[in-house]
């Protein structure tokens, strides 16, 4: 029997895996972008996304919920797993919308100031104190078209313009009787309505 060197070759058949794109909470909404079946080797392109969650902007994707970035849509990416039929797993990263505060004042005898305010999506605030003046008036609160409001809530969205409420001040006239006799009761008036004065009841 004669026998020859034999030499083999080894053959390789290339690992694929597949990248899913799942939502990062029951807050965002929508069907995620398809998944991608990819070579080991093979580059692919990190994909827009389709997801919407209310009063946020897309960030990016990350292969942790509540990361950091990876990846930008449209990044090329390769060689995310080596294990063959593996597979890799983004979330949508996001950023909370900010909106501003603007205050008002309308109506004569008023003035002052009252700075804006830059609100986050995500968080509940307090209103800015106000700085506006009106002669004879007091202050009674912020009006946002609909109703008085106190402060901002948690997850609202877009700007929003506030007008100064004002209440007309009350005073009261004491009536004397400068040397005669009897007594009269005090007369209450509002700043911004004329009255009759009550008749003399002095002797």
């Amino acid at each position: 029997t004669i026998r020859k060197d034999i030499t083999l070759t080894a053959k390789w058949t290339e690992n694929s895996y597949t990248i899913y794109f799942f939502a990062d909470s029951d807050a965002t909404t929508g069907t995620g972008p398809a998944k991608q079946t990819v070579l080991f080797s093979e580059h692919t392109f990190m994909p827009e996304n389709t997801f919407t969650k209310t009063g946020y902007t897309f960030l990016g994707w990350s292969t942790a919920k509540d990361g950091t970035v990876d990846y930008t849509a449209g990044t090329p990416v390769k060689n995310l797993t080596a294990t063959d039929g593996g597979s890799v797993t983004f979330y949508p990263i996001w950023k909370a919308n900010t909106y501003t505060i603007k205050f008002q004042l309308y109506g004569t005898n008023a003035g002052g100031t009252t700075a804006s305010m830059t609100m986050t999506y995500d968080k509940a605030a307090n209103l800015t104190a106000n700085g506006f003046t009106k002669t004879g008036y007091t202050f009674s609160g912020w009006h946002d078209g609909t109703h008085v409001i106190t402060g901002i809530a948690q997850g609202t969205t877009g700007d929003i313009s506030l007008t100064a409420q004002w209440t007309a001040n009350t005073y009261y006239v004491k009536f004397e009787a400068n040397g005669g006799s009897g007594s009269m009761g005090d007369q209450i008036f509002t700043y911004d309505k004329e009255g009759t004065l009550t008749a003399n009841q002095f002797t």
